[in-house]
């Protein structure tokens, strides 16, 4: 077998291919403070999948870079992925305890999540830390609306916003007292913000102080437009006639549209005069601000019933239960929608489960009794109708009579 001889010229070539493509590899690899830049770069042009990419990559090559579990943060957020958000301010606070930044974004960010207690920890460590200078922007969170309602800045002097974030928490946590006295010290350092005084009245209201008109008064004279305040005054008002009472809900939207209450209330209002299609308008665009509550579901369900839109009703209850299991009154509504169907079997399904969450719901009781008694079910029928009757549900004799077979 020949043998194979290699020249010194094919191994120098060799030698030289090896060398380039150690030195292309060492080019191409990619420090933690290049891949920050990248990540920042794509977050500026709003790619935040493809920045949360680099700065993975960045974190991976130093776990101890703040910034990038900063801007990471800030990515998930935009993301409407909070819970990875606050687990990236986690690992940057276990680094820096006392980084003001931080612990302001995840404070914000736990309020938004209504972890009120977790917030109202953050905020209060806040009051005792020292101010610090950066370029960092920080979005307000409304407390009646979503988004964001005005910019702050962490160099800028924000105590008087974590006084007010804590008034707001603790009326969450129905501490109307202490409640008022944080958006006292918000007044104190900030006396121009209408929002603050707005707030105060409705501590104050839980409260059932006197004066609380006084304030919802004062967010007017320094902001005449003020949305929140003029769809309070409209609660307020007495004595006024229907057209002037509407207009001031219709005032209140028009000052600002994403505010979810006045057109909660104008529903009401035009439901209770009959209105059912402008009350179908409203619970519609309530419900594309705020899709998560089982009330208006519930409201607009009823609405659709008055409409003869049974089936679009049926699927709101039903909505309505998907997202509180234990909400009685969707139970007997939407019971109550197939009695009308004659599908008696499943509206006893729905009366029954309301009676497992509150039992001593006398309606559900009641309407079990009706349903019982169309199929035929003459024992469960008075046997409801009495428990009904004992629970305090006005009861016709006849019916009384009918069902449990009374001469």
């Amino acid at each position: 077998m020949p043998a194979f001889k290699i020249s010194s010229a094919f191994l120098g070539v060799l030698l030289l291919l090896v060398l380039s493509m150690e030195s292309t590899a060492q080019l191409t690899h990619e420090t933690s403070e290049n891949l920050y830049d990248k990540g920042l770069a794509c977050y500026r042009k709003g790619w935040y999948v493809e920045a949360i990419r680099h700065l993975s990559r960045s974190i991976f090559e130093n776990a101890k870079n703040i910034d990038a579990y900063v801007l990471r943060a800030a990515c998930k957020e935009f993301l409407n992925d909070y819970s990875g958000a606050v687990a990236d301010l986690n690992t940057g606070l276990e680094l820096q305890p006392d980084n003001y930044e931080l612990l302001f974004k995840r404070a914000t960010i736990r309020y938004q999540l209504n972890q009120w207690e977790f917030a109202r920890q953050d905020f209060v460590r806040l009051l005792s830390l020292p101010m610090i200078e950066t370029s960092t922007v920080f979005y307000r969170q409304s407390a009646h609306r979503p988004g964001t309602d005005q910019i702050v800045t962490a160099q800028s002097n924000v105590r008087s916003q974590l006084y007010n974030y804590l008034g707001l928490i603790d009326m969450q946590l129905k501490f109307c007292a202490t409640a008022i006295a944080w958006l006292d010290s918000a007044i104190a350092g900030n006396p121009n913000d209408a929002d603050y005084y707005l707030n105060r009245f409705l501590a104050k209201q839980q409260c059932n102080v006197n004066s609380s008109l006084d304030d919802l008064q004062k967010a007017l004279q320094l902001n005449p437009n003020h949305a929140i305040a003029k769809h309070h005054i409209a609660l307020l008002e007495v004595n006024v006639d229907d057209a002037t009472r509407e207009k001031r809900f219709s005032d209140a939207i028009q000052a600002d549209s994403l505010l979810v209450d006045p057109y909660l209330h104008r529903g009401m209002y035009r439901f209770g005069k009959k209105d059912f299609t402008g009350a179908l308008a409203d619970y519609n665009i309530a419900l594309k601000l705020k899709s998560d509550d089982p009330e208006i579901w519930l409201n607009r369900g009823l609405v659709k019933e008055k409409l003869h839109d049974l089936s679009g009703a049926y699927a709101d209850y039903t909505m309505a239960i998907e997202l509180q299991e234990d909400f009685v009154q969707a139970w007997l509504n939407r019971g109550n929608l197939q009695a009308l169907k004659n599908d008696y079997s499943n509206a006893i399904e729905d009366y029954t489960v309301a009676i497992i969450y509150k039992p001593d719901y006398a309606a559900a009781f009641y309407n079990r009794a009706l349903a019982f008694s169309n199929l035929g079910n003459q024992l469960n029928a008075c046997t409801d109708l009495l428990q009904a009757k004992e629970l305090g549900f006005d009861v016709n004799e006849s019916l009384e009579r009918k069902l449990c077979l009374k001469k």
